[in-house]
Order: structure tokens, then C-alpha cells, then sequence
């Protein structure tokens, strides 16, 4: 046995639960132009039980309607303590996986994967070897038990089933075909930094970066072993990839974040990730807003969640994004996932989630 979790007790957390219908109806955060909102947001208030590490939610991965794991971190300008978490019970309350705490720096990954609610991987700096030397432990049991795989440093991680797997650091592309013990590298030109990747199905996935003033993102058909260059040029110089999300192998989106105070652009695809277009409609766009996460559930319905100068939105859209509407939020969207028909969120501060349910 690696490790388990350790016992605490166990109290009741405060769970709030708000469904926007109500809010549009008392005329919070409603758009005149929008007569009605076509889906409800339901905000569950979490805590984390015996956490030393975590004060708070990143990256997140359902894997079930009730289970779900987080990256879970607290930090300053110069380092940012993380570690993975776990829920349960739908995120009322979560526990820290001891052995995946690291220190990285601001701009750093804790990387994971899980296939469901018994299988998954993660990066490690904090395992059995060396302080600093990174191993790739996995688990068969949902995390009671985990096994040592391999000293692989990823920095992005996802499994798409029980043996093959891809990863990336820097400007280097990873895949593995034994379950993570064995990685072979690929080399991605010019890229400079791969900062999203996405996987639909074992064959066919992206990756996505800055090179100066281009944009740039790639696509593979055959797992990883060769790449398709797409390039864009902005009308200004991106400073890197904030968000890349395939609903189908057509149709992606993606969100760019400029310099200073000049916010994000929403682009997509609908050939694949050959062409990337600028979204039309800049009325969720440009300067002080930041997209944190894009989301579609269909060809035509998506949601983008983003931080203004003041206060956090929600835009979304019916028409494949012609037209959006935009709608307060009060709280900051962090991290999403499409899960189950649903867009489920981490929010920040706390440990605290939102789904978004399309009627």
C-alpha cells in the first residue's frame, strides 16, 4: 500500500444551492435584451475537511455524478503550494491526497487524470524517491491504494484509457501505450510552450500555444505521433492560451489572454483546427474581461465564464456564437467540465462548485 486518506471528523458543511431562475425573475444580473435564461445554476458551498495544503479549487475532474477530483492549492506571487483533492459526495466536503503536494511556481501544473471512479493517474513531487524527483503514481481503487508508475515530469495529463495516455512539458508532446510506465517523446516545432492540450478519442487531439505574435495549435489523427500546424495571427499579440475545447472533432473554441488590461478573445474551428475564426460578437470580449473557461453543450449553446474589471459573468450563446447574453455571477469561475449533459465548475475562493444545467 502507497498511502490513503487520513481520518478527520467529519462535520456538516454549509450547502447553498441558487437556481438563476429565481435570481432572473427578482431581475438579478438579467439582460434586457435576454427574456429568459435557457438553463439553471446550482451553487454548492464545500469544505475541506483536515486540508493543510488546499485553501481553495483549480482544475477539476468528474468522474461520476457524486465523485469528482481537484487540483487544490494556496499561494503567493513567488511559489503556490499544490495538492490534488477529493469529494465524495458531489463537493460538500473534500480531502487532500497527502503524497501529491508540490511547490511550483506560479505559472506551473499539477498535472492528473482519471478514466472513472476507480482509475487514475497523477504527477507527484512528494512520493517515495527524491524530494524533487517527479513519479507518476496511479490508482485502481479510486485512491486507497496507489501504485509507483514512472519518473516522467508532466506538466499536462490525460488519459483517454486504461494504457494509453499523453502528456506534455514545455514544448515536448509525450504519449505512453503501458498505463504510464514507459513515455516516448515528440518534438513540437516553434510552439514554445504548450499551454492546453485535448484528446476526444485515443487517435485524435490538440494542443495549443504562443509562438511571438501567432497563434498556434496542432492536431494529431494518429495519437500523438504526428502533427497537423495550424497558425493564426490576432490583431494583437496574444500572450498566451487561456482555454481549448472540442465539443466534436469539427468544432472547437478557443480563448486567447492579451497583455495588461486587454482581455480575451474567443476564437473556433469548424473544420477540425485547420482555420480558427474570431468570435463576431465582442460584447463578452476585449479589454477587462478575461475568459476563464469556454464551454459548449451543443453546435449552437455555449457559455463563457469571465472576470470583468469589477465582477465576474456569464455569457452564453444559442447560435454558435453570433449572438451572446451576458449575465452577473456572484462568484469566480475557475475551472469547467462538460460532464453528463452539464457544465460543472470549480469556484474561487473556497471549495465551492457550480453546474450548469441547459433546460
Amino acid at each position: 500500500m502507497y498511502a490513503e486518506f487520513g481520518d478527520a471528523e467529519v462535520t456538516q458543511p454549509v450547502v447553498m444551492i441558487v437556481v438563476l431562475a429565481e435570481l432572473v425573475s427578482a431581475g438579478y444580473g438579467q439582460n434586457p435584451k435576454a427574456k429568459s435564461t435557457p438553463f439553471t445554476l446550482t451553487w454548492t458551498m464545500g469544505k475541506c475537511l483536515g486540508c493543510k495544503t488546499a485553501a481553495g479549487l483549480g482544475e477539476i475532474q468528474f468522474v461520476s455524478r457524486s465523485e469528482v477530483w481537484a487540483v487544490g492549492s494556496k499561494g503567493d506571487l513567488n511559489d503556490v503550494d499544490t495538492i490534488v483533492v477529493h469529494s465524495t459526495d458531489a463537493g460538500r466536503t473534500w480531502r487532500e491526497v497527502p503524497q501529491t503536494r508540490q511547490v511550483t511556481d506560479p505559472d506551473g501544473q499539477l498535472a492528473f487524470s482519471f478514466l472513472d471512479v476507480a482509475r487514475g493517474w497523477i504527477v507527484s513531487r512528494n512520493g517515495r524517491g527524491e524530494p524533487d524527483e517527479p513519479e507518476i503514481i496511479g490508482t485502481r481503487d479510486g485512491g486507497q491504494h496507489w501504485q509507483s508508475l514512472s519518473h516522467q515530469f508532466l506538466q499536462r495529463m490525460q488519459f483517454v484509457d486504461a494504457t494509453r495516455g499523453y502528456g506534455t512539458v514545455a514544448d515536448e508532446f509525450f504519449r505512453t501505450d503501458d498505463g504510464g510506465r514507459s513515455w516516448v517523446e515528440t518534438k513540437i516545432p516553434d510552439i514554445g510552450f504548450i499551454e492546453r492540450m485535448v484528446f476526444l478519442t485515443p487517435d485524435n487531439g490538440w494542443i495549443a500555444g504562443i509562438h511571438g505574435k501567432d497563434l498556434l495549435v496542432f492536431r494529431t489523427v494518429n495519437g500523438g505521433r504526428d502533427w497537423e500546424e495550424s497558425r493564426t495571427t490576432p490583431q494583437r499579440p496574444p500572450q498566451g492560451v487561456r482555454d481549448l475545447f472540442f465539443f466534436e472533432q469539427q468544432r472547437g473554441w478557443l480563448s486567447i489572454w492579451n497583455d495588461g488590461d486587454e482581455g480575451t478573445y474567443v476564437y473556433y474551428t469548424v473544420d477540425g483546427g485547420k482555420h480558427w475564426t474570431p468570435d463576431p460578437d465582442l460584447s463578452s470580449q476585449g479589454k477587462y474581461k478575461m475568459a476563464n473557461a469556454v464551454r459548449f453543450t451543443s453546435r449552437e449553446r455555449g457559455f463563457v465564464f469571465f472576470e470583468g474589471k469589477w465582477q465576474s459573468r456569464l455569457a452564453y450563446t444559442m447560435d454558435g456564437g453570433t449572438h451572446w447574453h451576458t449575465q452577473v455571477l456572484p462568484r469566480l469561475v475557475e475551472d469547467c467540465q462538460l460532464f453528463a449533459g452539464d457544465v460543472v465548475c470549480s469556484v474561487f475562493p473556497g471549495f465551492h462548485l457550480l453546474t450548469l444545467h441547459p433546460k
